[in-house]
């Protein structure tokens, strides 16, 4: 027999499943508050300048705005998973994404004006998006944390 080497299959990581589907299950989440009055206005939905008019409001924003939202997702997957992938709990996980929330409404609201203020949204618009992050942040937290035993089992 001859030494052919076979190709082998590799595993996508799950981090990158993980912050796709986190990415996807948090525009599902974002936009329900919003169709049930939750969040009154599209606190993180921007308005980009450079869309055409007609697309601004369209299923192209959407379309634009749920592409962004999943890859800033896997990017975050990707970063929680070398920096916490030893925790087994999904509370690193929580406590981040808590930390994002306020570094989003609080440092870019105030410092550089981008988006609404935390003044400026009511307190179950508040209450509405620190729990879409903390729901975001154990999503992942527990996808990636608790996968990492069975992973280094299969290696």
């Amino acid at each position: 027999m001859s030494n052919v080497e076979l190709p082998t299959i590799k595993r996508t990581p799950l981090s990158i499943a993980a912050g796709l589907a986190g990415g996807l299950f948090f525009c599902l989440f974002y936009e329900g508050f919003q169709f049930f009055h939750f969040i009154d206005k599209k606190v993180l939905m921007p308005s980009w300048s450079f869309l055409a008019p007609s697309w601004r409001e369209g299923f192209i924003h959407h379309f634009i705005w749920i592409c962004m939202i999943c890859i800033i997702s896997i990017v975050w997957a990707l970063l929680y998973q070398l920096l916490v992938k030893w925790s087994d709990s999904m509370w690193p996980g929580i406590i981040i994404n808590l930390l994002l929330f306020a570094v989003i409404f609080g440092l870019f609201g105030w410092v550089f004006d981008i988006g609404p203020k935390v003044t400026e949204l009511k307190h179950h618009a508040i209450i509405s998006i620190a729990c879409l992050f903390i729901l975001h942040g154990a999503f992942v937290g527990y996808s990636i944390s608790y996968d990492e035993p069975y992973d280094s089992k299969d290696q």
